[in-house]
Order: structure tokens, then C-alpha cells, then sequence
């Protein structure tokens, strides 16, 4: 049955304007804006609203909107240093309050992608998992009930933690649900006035998969896939029966899967996971089930279907190749299945993808090409991160202060730091700072790049979601063949099959790519053409394709400018761009850039103007 969600139905903010000289005035030229309270109503001329979104849960993270523009947005473990932290996003929500100028009394809003109540469907799946295994129940019983215990209270104390920290507010935190703040997270700033909307993650409060249409302003749900059914919790367990972590890892066994053979592909759909009538999946969970495979246990018709699971530390053989391709294609066809649904249950021309299985560029590749849609969009932090951005647009949908639309066509939402405050760390750490002026910092690093040096380039505002574009980034010649090996020996550290990708000029990139649209946020592969292969080696994964970025001229112009005159230098407009961190997050502040630089070979850094090496 279909349910209308987000209707045109508009809440105005109320408010008087007074003057004052204090800094959380600068956003309004001077003025403070006192909205004592939310009124129904229909929305008014001449009012500001901001609504903040946040993610207390794995992925913790915070954005803010005023009258529907996004102000900032930033992932909590950037600040904290912690991978997928689960935390209440104190960092990020300060972040994003400075860069308003705004205190928590100033929000008007407070929307939050999760409704901590709805949670006993993953309770009782999660308790089935315990009983089905006396190892598991001895081991996670006192942990989970305690990390249960530890969600609610987190949700409950939500007002007075956020009061504790930043001062009293005006609001309470409204809770939303979670796979319509996706939804919302990506259609609302996609550039389509209407399109499909497909929500695939490991789960909601009850569901794992979400198929909708979005019209304007509103949202509407054709489909939901309840649990246990979950492709999301399918892929993770994979990823933890081939040794690596589930719910972090799930991209290296993609990355992985193209070094192998689909063979076990037809017994994982007869046994596994099968396609539905009607947009509909089956997961057989006595086979696999996400609760035990987290915890490394696995039934014997498993194994006997697949053979012993992989250790962390044990060699990776053929089998697990051929594992991962079989897994990967299965995963795809099944998102094949629910895309063409939708394509025709809605006979939308375009696509909206979020959810964490929205980070699976491969398989976003072959619905882009297969699926019947003309475009396919899926915004920088398609994951649970992005629905904190997708809570304050869904909310502020709502309330009417979506004023316009606004196409998200770059991710650089995050914290800046100024040229005093890069040098000053650099000359600390005593290295050696000299400035330069923009053409001549970018002819300078783009002839140390065609010589085969590396270099750390720190950028303006940090990126919103995983991946580097530009701005927080490890860049180096694509032309070598050895500079993978390099780059992993001098810097990363990290498994020798795992691709790095190409930032190349959008207008440029059909020459090398087969490509026909704008890939922005490297979350698509495409093909490298045949000539390409030989000129750009060090980007191209085994499989002859590419997680291509584009750079136009308009979302970065300094990393633009770095990646012309290097195109100049050596008739190649192409960089490899990786992301400036050896197994941590990615850098945000100038005193991270300059640790990660000592710690690591790398010929260069770069912090705006700045040109940083280390003393002789």
C-alpha cells in the first residue's frame, strides 16, 4: 500500500529580529533570530530556519541545514580518530554550529534518522542467532543486552546530553524513520524533480530495503523488505566468512571479487538468496546468518557448501576469489531485480540510490547500464552517516523550509583551516614551509608528480562521506605501473589487489573512460578504453575498469588547475587520488596532515598554498 510521507504540508518559523554584535549573530548579518516555537502553519516569506541533523548510532555523524542550504556536514570520526565510531557526534555538532555562528539555542529543528523504540524485530532476530548458538549466547548475551541497554539510554538522554554539551535548547530531537531519512538524503538533493528512489543497507529499525518514488518535495513508499531478508547483512557476512570485518570491510571484498570466478554464484541463488515476484528477495538465514557470522561462527551446511571460512591472518587462495565474484554477482543481480521493479512499477526515468550497499560501485555501475533508467544518482555519504543529512532535509521538507531544491554537485561540507594555522603547525614540527602562489604551487607539484613523487595535497573544506576528492587526498603519477606497489610499500600498507582510482577533467575523461555523464563522487566504475590501459596503469584494476572522478570547473578549481597543468606537463589529464590516512580516517586539521606526513615516505605535503617538505 502506498504511504505518502512527505507532504506539502508546511510548519513556519515565527520570529522577530534583533541586532547584536555576539558571533553566533554572523550568519544574518548581525542579527539573532528567536523563534520561541514551531507554529503549523503555511510557510511564511522572510524567515530563516535551521535544522540539524544527527546520527547518534555506528557512523556517527552531523549536518546542518539553513532554509534548506547545507551549511556543514562532517562524520564524527573524523574528529575523534575512530573508524565508524558509535558515539552521540559532539565534535561534528560543534563543527557544524561554528560554522553557522549559531548555538544549539539557535536550532529550530533537531532531526535524528533513527526510532530507537522500533527495535524488537532486531532484538528477537538477534536473540534467535543466541539460541541457535550456545557459543554465541555465552559469549554476546551480556554484551548485546548491555549494548542494547546502552542505545536506549543513549536515545532517551539524547535532550540532556546535547544540553550538557552546547547549553539548552528550544527543541527536543524528533525521531525519524530510518530508511526515509536515506531516501531523503539523496532524492532531496539529487537534480530530479522526479525519480525512483532504491534504500538498500543492512537493516533499519525493522526493514532492509526500501523502494519509493520521489515527486517534488515528497516521498512516497511503494515497497519495504522486513527483516531478516537483508542484501546489506547478506554481503556482510561474506565479508566476515572471508576473514575481513563486517560492516567496514565490505569494500575490499568487492575490490577482491574481480580477481575471481562467479563458480559458487548458482548454488548461493538456489540455496542463498533468491529473487522474488514483485521486487521481492529471500535470504536463507539458516544458511547464513549475519548475527553468528559477526561473531565468526558458521553452520556446517556452510561450510560443506562452501568449504572452511578464511581466518584473518590466513592466505587468500583462488576459492575465496571465486567466492567474492560469486557473492558480488549475486548481490547484483538481486539489485538488478529491485531496480526494474521499480522502473516499472513507477515509470520514472531517472534513480536515487542510498544505504550502505550504495557504496557498492560496481554493482551502481550495472544498474546505471542495465536497470532502463537514464541517470543514476547517489550522493558522497550514501551510508548511515548521510542520513543525518537526509533527517534535516526530510524535516525540513516538512516544515516547509525546503525552499528550494538544492543539487548537491560537490561534497566539501567539512571543516577549513587557514594558511596562518597550517604554518604555524608545519613550522612546529619543524619542517620546511615555503608559499606559493597558485600557479606556481600547482606548475611546482605537478612536475614533482610527473617525476614520481608522492604528495599529500590539504585542501579547503574536508569532504562529506568516505571518499577523498580532492581536498584531503594522496596523489600521484597514474602512468606508472609500479606506483601501486609504491604507494603500498611507502604509505598504505594494505592489500596489494585493492584498486586506487583516477581524478581526471570532465571534459576529458571519455577519452579514457566509458563514460557519458559526470561521475563526481568516484562511486560508479566504468571501462577503461583499450588505448587507455597502457597510458594510465597504476588506476586501472584487473578487471579494465576504473572508480573514475570527474573534475569540473566549477566543484574544485584548485585540484582542477593541479590536474591541468600536470596534463600539460606530460599530455595525461588523469591523477591517481587516494585518501590522505594510513589506517585511520582521513585527516581533517592541519596537525593531523603533518603527523600522517611524518609517519609515512611521502616526498610532499601541500596545505593550501603552502608548499612542506621535511628538513634535510
Amino acid at each position: 500500500m502506498q504511504q505518502a510521507i512527505m507532504k506539502a504540508e508546511a510548519l513556519a518559523c515565527p520570529l522577530r529580529l534583533v541586532y547584536s554584535s555576539s558571533d553566533s549573530a554572523r550568519r544574518t548579518g548581525g542579527k539573532v533570530l528567536i523563534r520561541p516555537h514551531l507554529i503549523e502553519a503555511g510557510a511564511q516569506a522572510g524567515f530563516v530556519m535551521l535544522v540539524l541533523g544527527l546520527l547518534n548510532l555506528r557512523d556517527a555523524a552531523a549536518a546542518l541545514l539553513q532554509d534548506g542550504h547545507i551549511l556543514a556536514a562532517a562524520e564524527e570520526e573524523r574528529f575523534v580518530r575512530a573508524k565508524h565510531v558509535t558515539a552521540l557526534p559532539l565534535r561534528a555538532i560543534r563543527y557544524c554550529l561554528q560554522e553557522a555562528g549559531a548555538d544549539l539555542k539557535d536550532i529550530d529543528a533537531i532531526a535524528v534518522p533513527w526510532k530507537y523504540w522500533v527495535v524488537g524485530r532486531r532484538a528477537a532476530l538477534a536473540l534467535g542467532a543466541m539460541v541457535r548458538s550456545p557459543a554465541l549466547l555465552r559469549v554476546k548475551a551480556q554484551r548485546s543486552a548491555e549494548r542494547l541497554s546502552h542505545e536506549w539510554a543513549e536515545q532517551l538522554r539524547l535532550s540532556s546530553k546535547l544540553a550538557g554539551a552546547f547549553g539548552p535548547s528550544r527543541t527536543k530531537p524528533q525521531f525519524l524513520d530510518h530508511h526515509l531519512c536515506h531516501a531523503a538524503s539523496t532524492f532531496l538533493v539529487s537534480p530530479f524533480e522526479r525519480a525512483a528512489i532504491l534504500v538498500v543497507d543492512g537493516a533499519s529499525e525493522a526493514h532492509t530495503s526500501m523502494l519509493g518514488l520521489g515527486e517534488g518535495r515528497q516521498i512516497t513508499v511503494l515497497k519495504r523488505t522486513n527483516l531478516p531478508h537483508s542484501l546489506g547483512q547478506f554481503y556482510a557476512s561474506v565479508t566476515a566468512y572471508l576473514g575481513f570485518t563486517p560492516d567496514q570491510d565490505e569494500y575490499i571484498v568487492m575490490g577482491l571479487a574481480a580477481y575471481g570466478e562467479p563458480r559458487y554464484a548458482e548454488q548461493l541463488r538456489r540455496q542463498m538468496l533468491r529473487p522474488e515476484p514483485e521486487g521481492e528477495f529471500r535470504l536463507n538465514t539458516r544458511l547464513l546468518d549475519f548475527h553468528l557470522a559477526r561473531a565468526g561462527i558458521f553452520v556446517p551446511e556452510l561450510l560443506r557448501l562452501l568449504g572452511p571460512n578464511r581466518k584473518a591472518d590466513e592466505e587468500i587462495t583462488q576459492r575465496h576469489r571465486d567466492i567474492a565474484a560469486s557473492a558480488q554477482l549475486v548481490l547484483e543481480d538481486i539489485l538488478l531485480h529491485l531496480a526494474r521493479h521499480l522502473k516499472q512499477a513507477t515509470g520514472a526515468e531517472n534513480l536515487c540510490l542510498a544505504g550502505g550497499v550504495a557504496f557498492n560501485c560496481v554493482a551502481n555501475s550495472r544498474l546505471r547500464q542495465e536497470a532502463g533508467f537514464r541517470q543514476v544518482y547517489v550522493q558522497p555519504a550514501a551510508g548511515d552517516a548521510g542520513a543525518a543529512l537526509g533527517a534535516a532535509l526530510w524535516l525540513a521538507s516538512r516544515h516547509g523550509c525546503l525552499r528550494q531544491r538544492e543539487v548537491m554537485h560537490s561534497a566539501y561540507l567539512g571543516p577549513q583551516f587557514s594558511e596562518a594555522e597550517c604554518r604555524q603547525v608545519a613550522e612546529r614540527a619543524g619542517l620546511s614551509v615555503q608559499p606559493l602562489a597558485e600557479d606556481a604551487l600547482c606548475e611546482k607539484v605537478a612536475a614533482e608528480l610527473a617525476h614520481g613523487r608522492l604528495v599529500f595535497w590539504f585542501q579547503g573544506r574536508m569532504e562529506w562521506g568516505p571518499r577523498a576528492l580532492g581536498n584531503r587526498s594522496l596523489l600521484a603519477d597514474p602512468r606508472r605501473e609500479d606506483m601501486r606497489e609504491l604507494i603500498n610499500s611507502k604509505v598504505k600498507l594494505r592489500q596489494p589487489f585493492r584498486p586506487f582510482a583516477p581524478s581526471v577533467l570532465a571534459e576529458r575523461a571519455a577519452e579514457y573512460f566509458e563514460l557519458t555523464e559526470p561521475s563526481p563522487f568516484m562511486l560508479f566504475t566504468h571501462k577503461a578504453r583499450p588505448a587507455a590501459k597502457g597510458v594510465i596503469p597504476a588506476v586501472i584494476h584487473v578487471d579494465g575498469t576504473a572508480r573514475v572522478q570527474t573534475v569540473d570547473r566549477e566543484a574544485n578549481p584548485r585540484y582542477r588547475k593541479l590536474i591541468e597543468a600536470f596534463g600539460q606537463k606530460t599530455g595525461v589529464p588523469v591523477l591517481l587520488n587516494t585518501s590522505f590516512n594510513v589506517n585511520e580516517p582521513i585527516v581533517c586539521t592541519p596537525d593531523e596532515a603533518v603527523q600522517c606526513f611524518l609517519r609515512t615516505e611521502v616526498d610532499w605535503l601541500v596545505m593550501g598554498n603552502l608548499l612542506v617538505k621535511r628538513d634535510a
